[in-house]
């Protein structure tokens, strides 16, 4: 802050303090008593403990506490609904084959299928479609 701005202010807070000043000392007994009453009562009550500021601070700890409870439900609700990425292998053309055969979905759903047996043929088909081209 500059020197002229910090002059202007101090010429602005001593004419705001003259101001008021003044306006006080034109008030009238009875407005002034007014305020003086009101002024106790109000200090009265503070040193009681009813005032308005009072009962919002009272419970100010116990409304932090449930709102940090809350964020840390739904911190973990969202954990426990989103299952964790698992690394897994990359997807292969038999794979994508595989998931796009209605009937393939079928087959990976039996019980007792004998896998063995369709590895077999499908190698057994390759090595057929291998040797068509000599």
């Amino acid at each position: 802050m500059s020197a002229e701005e910090d002059g202007s202010l101090d010429e602005f807070a001593r004419r705001t303090r003259a101001l008021l000043q003044e306006s006080v000392a034109n008030l009238d007994g009875a407005m002034r008593s007014r305020l003086t009453r009101a002024r106790y009562a109000a200090l009265e009550q503070a040193a009681a403990g009813n005032s308005p500021a009072w009962s919002w601070q009272r419970w100010l700890p116990a409304g932090a506490i449930a709102s940090a409870v809350l964020t840390v439900l739904i911190v973990v609700g969202q954990q426990r609904a989103t299952p964790p990425l698992q690394a897994s292998a990359p997807a292969s053309g038999e794979d994508i084959e595989l998931l796009a055969d209605a009937d393939g979905l079928a087959l990976a759903q039996e019980a007792d299928v004998d896998y063995d047996f369709y590895e077999w043929a499908v190698y057994a088909a390759q090595d057929d479609h291998a040797g068509v081209g000599t």
